[in-house]
Formats: C-alpha cells, structure tokens, sequence
C-alpha cells in the first residue's frame, strides 16, 4: 500500500470555520469532513486523467484501485491539522495493456510511450478465480508469481508535476468547498 499526503490546507478557511461554527455541536467536523472528501475525489479525478495519459490503462480501472485516506484531527489547543492522502494496492499487469495469443506469448505494454514487449517466460491463466499474468520462479513447473504494474498513487509519485497539480486543484476545490459546506451546516441543510 502507498498513501500520499497533502498537507497544505488553508489556515484561514480552518480558522473561519472554527470561529462560525463554534456553537453547532460538530459544526466544524461536518464541514471540514465534507470538504475534504470532495477536495480529495477531485484531486483523485485529476491525478487519474494525469496517470491514465501516461500509463496503458483506464481511468476507471485506477480509480477502482485507488481509495481516498482523510484525517481530521483536533489537537489540545483547539487547532485543526486536514491531511488529505491516498492509498491503493499494486495493479495485475493483466489490466494494462496486455495481449495474449494462442501460442501461449504474453505481449504487454505499461506506459503508453513505449511498444509493447514480449514477456518470454509468462503466461496468462486463472489461479483461484482470478486471471493474470505469472511467470515461473525456477526451472520447475512451481512456485509460481504473479506479475504486477504500478499503483495509480506509485504512478502518482513518478512525475512531480502530477502530484503539484493534484496539489493545486485539491487546495482550490477544498477552499470553494469550505465555504459551502460552512454555509450548509450554518442553515441546518443535510442532517
């Protein structure tokens, strides 16, 4: 599993938050807690348009394997620390570009920029109902493993300019959604 972080929320928005929300019983958790859920599925939206124009795989298929990881913690001087971050297993090769023929040849690509690659010793089949790409780890028929791509938030770290702009949208969104949310909970809309 890998999780990336993004710590740089506006003390501002926190702070007027905290100052009009004081007297609503978890007034600011509500608030806070909505906007970086929407900030963080919009970073992840954006990241995964990134990703999937540099990788051999869909957004969609990224998407369902990656999960967002929000913290919300209050310390003893009443301060508010908003960690957005996620996290998401590595991908099956199966699930990138990869083709297999009847002679048994496994043929795959990862990044879109590069062609594709024969993969000498893999082959495709199920192993306990799920379908992948293995290859043998010794000249005998078994032990066998499976062959994995990168994680969508791996594929995030591999360009700078991915995570900056995650960064940027997921600040500007969270600060627009702040301030929505705060209204909101302030009218007594949404439970």
């Amino acid at each position: 599993m890998s999780i990336v972080y993004f710590d740089d929320v506006g003390e501002h928005g926190l702070d007027r938050a905290t100052k009009l929300l004081a007297g609503i019983p978890d007034g600011v958790y509500r608030a806070v807690g909505s906007a970086v859920k929407r900030a963080a599925q919009h970073g992840r939206t954006v990241g995964m348009k990134i990703v999937s124009g540099e990788y051999a795989i869909s957004q969609s298929e990224l998407k369902s394997r990656t999960r967002n990881i929000n913290t919300i913690v209050r310390d003893s001087a009443g301060s508010y620390e908003v960690t957005f971050g996620y996290r998401g297993n590595v991908i099956p090769l199966i699930k990138f570009d990869t083709t297999f023929g009847a002679d048994g040849r496994v043929h795959t690509r990862v990044l879109r920029a590069n062609a594709q690659e024969v993969l000498e010793n893999a082959f495709v089949a199920q192993v306990g109902g799920h379908t992948g790409v293995f290859e043998r780890e010794g000249p005998e028929r078994f032990p066998i493993r499976e062959l994995f791509g990168p994680s969508a938030v791996q594929a995030f770290y591999a360009r700078e300019e991915t995570t900056d702009k995650m960064d940027e949208e997921i600040l500007k969104t969270y600060e627009s959604r702040l301030e929505h949310e705060i209204m909101r909970v302030l009218n007594g809309w949404g439970g």
